[in-house]
């Protein structure tokens, strides 16, 4: 079996967000896909996850155990094939930070929607390859598509965190479906 394909989910704290995005595509995707998370911040590294975030994901059917926030380093986007953002602003982070990972990194919400534009033109392949050639129509498109935050929310309602949840899933369907996933 080849190595699967590396998806980083980014926000602020990983503790609201970017677990709600690695736990949902991890949920629509196979083993040939590792989905893992970090926040831009330290300052909830080890957490939990939110329990706004983790009530949204057992709702829904998705694993919401064993989180524990990681701060943002360079390893995680360097071993990373696709790195999804929550925001312009964690975007501008990786690309000041981490310029090298600029060109596979993207905001989740803009991120589906191109993978569902694009899931049709795709090489047959393993979710590999699949995933390599997804980041780099990605890239070849990329302004073609509004640039649309995933708002934060922590300290929310309820229904804040499953608007954000349901965001999520319709911009991960799509990803998941393009690699070959169960979406």
């Amino acid at each position: 079996m080849s190595a699967p394909f590396s998806v980083l989910h980014v926000c602020t704290g990983n503790i609201c967000r970017s677990p709600m995005s690695e736990r949902i595509l991890d949920g629509l995707t196979g083993e040939d896909v590792f989905n893992h998370g970090a926040g831009v911040s330290a300052f909830h590294e080890g957490e939990d996850m939110q329990s706004g975030s983790a009530e949204q994901l057992q709702e829904r059917g998705y694993d919401a155990r064993g989180h524990r926030a990681r701060h943002l380093v360079r390893a995680h986007a360097e071993s990373s094939d696709l790195i999804l953002v929550a925001t312009t602003g964690h975007l501008e982070y990786l690309a000041e930070r981490f310029p090298e990972a600029a060109a596979k990194t993207f905001l989740v919400r803009s991120f589906g929607l191109l993978a569902a534009d694009v899931a049709g033109t795709l090489p047959d392949g393993g979710t590999a390859v699949r995933g390599k050639a997804l980041a780099a129509a990605a890239e070849e498109r990329r302004g073609e598509y509004d640039e649309i935050d995933l708002a934060d929310p922590w300290g929310m309602s309820r229904e804040v965190y499953a608007r954000i949840a349901g965001q999520l899933e319709d911009a991960l369907r799509p990803v998941a479906a393009a690699l070959g996933g169960r979406a």
